[in-house]
């Protein structure tokens, strides 16, 4: 292998262009030498290549959280005042049944494991500009057993108390690992091998 030297100014571990590579291709940099063979460059890859600047910042991916959890907050209530699952006769708001429950949230689910199969993102992260893409960043969208894989945590969060758990616990170690990678790669995306970046 000849000697690609080092990723520009910015020797940050991640995917760049190696010099001697073939034009439009990333390379994996572990911060001291070069990983594996070259692969095509990610659509729209512009500033990523050099500096990573294509990943997904931990701001803008929380923000595409908090717009998912209000969209299935509202979601979930629509869906259990159709199931007369909600008790709002003393001015005071409570969800009353189990199965139903289960349902709403198995059906939200499902819908969004399908977004993200076939669009790439979540309602959030549409409307943010984001884009989930696979783990070289060569194609999006990831298809459905990458979005299944993606969602495992929040499948499991159908189950009541466990899931909440599960849930909160893979957020909170989420916001840790993208704020601490170089790719800003979360529990989610380490699962499905895959990355966030914007458009």
């Amino acid at each position: 292998m000849t000697d690609q030297g080092t990723p520009g100014q910015n020797p940050v571990p991640g995917y760049y262009y190696a010099a001697g590579d073939p034009p439009g291709t990333v390379r994996q940099w572990d911060g001291t030498q070069w990983l594996g063979d070259p692969m095509p460059a990610p659509p729209g890859a512009g500033g990523m290549v050099d500096d990573n600047s294509k990943f997904a910042t931990l701001g803008i991916r929380l923000g595409a959280v908090l717009i998912d959890i209000v969209i299935v907050i509202v979601i979930s209530v629509l869906g259990l005042l159709a199931f007369g699952d909600v008790d709002t006769s003393d001015s005071s708001f409570s969800a009353t049944g189990g199965a139903e429950q289960i349902l709403v949230g198995l059906a939200i689910t499902v819908v969004y494991i399908a977004l993200i199969a076939v669009k790439g993102a979540t309602p959030g992260k549409m409307m943010l500009g984001l884009v989930i893409t696979t783990e070289d960043g060569s194609t999006t969208p990831i298809g459905a057993q990458k979005a299944v894989m993606r969602s495992l945590p929040y499948i499991v969060g159908i189950i009541p108390v466990l899931g909440i758990l599960v849930v909160l616990g893979s957020l909170i170690v989420s916001l840790i690992m993208i704020s601490n990678d170089a790719e800003r790669r979360s529990v989610f995306d380490r699962i499905g091998n895959t990355r966030v970046i914007t458009k």
